[in-house]
């Protein structure tokens, strides 16, 4: 676990023309992009959204690799999803491929599987996608004619209709993390905290504490990376101690992950005890009027950005009721 990997609460300045824009219109354009997006069934519609969210992520000059990191958190959702689609996603049309596994393809799985059990020391990053490579291979080869004593054969009937579902399933969760990967790597958590609250501001009128809940929301984003950093020092200390959270059986592993969680929550509240004693040494009081030093002020480059926002909205909406 690192916290290069968490996308969320981390701002990355490159001064694109993302970056300038006001954060209302950042909130009000990604929430109209999620709102088409969803909008969007068809596969080839979704692709065209996904290119154009891609294009949108180049525009921030922001290295790819940061979006991408984003992505790690759901990884074995994705999977997941792939695996039951094809096989349990039903409809009229099915590819049948055969398998039969033999002595031969047998030991090839176990040796694979061995090796990849013993290069967890060897190869520490990318687990997961070589364990999907190994997973996958170890179907492959029982497609293989070898010489060799037969064990066992059997058919899988992969689903065109659940091979479509899982693709449609995973572009819309990847666009959606990406466009809110744009919102945080784009735009600083006391900007981001400043647009909510003027566009929840109307909600004043109904008795709701508009300052105090973007307040919430702009502490708890800007500790997500500041508590995974503590979780990993908890980590390194642990494993200087021979703790291994990765080996052990079921009641060691909970034990291990409560040794984590006890000093996490105790930090945790430390951490919230110390920022109050700021908050209150600096004279913050939740319910008073306050100014901002860079006064939010819609420009031209806002609208424009206004305008292509709802025209994806506009299209998707077209395209949901005329052409599908």
């Amino acid at each position: 676990m690192n916290s290069s990997n968490i996308v969320l609460g981390q701002y990355y300045n490159t001064d694109s023309w993302i970056h300038r824009l006001d954060p209302r219109t950042k909130i009000i354009g990604i929430i109209t992009l999620i709102i088409g997006l969803f909008l969007l069934t068809d596969i080839y519609a979704l692709l065209i959204a996904f290119g154009v969210v891609v294009a949108l992520i180049l525009s921030t000059k922001i290295p790819f690799s940061k979006f991408i990191r984003s992505l790690r958190m759901v990884t074995v959702l994705l999977f997941v999803t792939i695996i039951f689609q094809i096989l349990f996603n039903q409809g009229n049309n099915y590819i049948p491929i055969d398998f039969s596994l033999n002595i031969l393809n047998a030991g090839i799985i176990i040796v694979v599987f061995i090796l990849y059990f013993l290069s967890k020391h060897i190869i520490t990053k990318f687990r997961f996608l070589l364990f999907v490579l190994v997973f996958v291979f170890s179907f492959y080869i029982q497609t293989v004619a070898l010489p060799s004593k037969v064990l066992a054969t059997y058919t899988l009937k992969f689903y065109e209709q659940g091979l479509i579902t899982s693709v449609v399933v995973i572009l819309r969760i990847v666009t959606l993390i990406f466009l809110s990967s744009v919102l945080t790597l784009t735009t600083k958590p006391t900007d981001l905290n400043n647009g909510l609250e003027k566009l929840a501001s109307p909600l004043k009128k109904i008795g709701v504490k508009v300052s105090i809940l973007t307040m919430m929301i702009s502490i708890a984003l800007r500790f997500i990376p500041t508590l995974i950093n503590e979780a990993n020092k908890i980590l390194k200390a642990q494993a200087s101690r021979g703790v291994d959270f990765k080996e052990g059986k079921l009641r060691e592993k909970i034990n291990q992950i409560i040794s984590l969680l006890i000093p996490m929550f105790v930090i945790s509240y430390k951490r919230a005890y110390d920022l109050a004693d700021a908050m209150e040494a600096r004279g913050y009081i939740p319910e008073a009027e306050r100014t901002s030093i860079n006064m939010l002020k819609f420009r031209f480059r806002d609208f424009v950005a206004f305008f292509f926002a709802f025209l994806l909205l506009a299209t998707s909406i077209y395209y949901k009721v005329v052409i599908v």
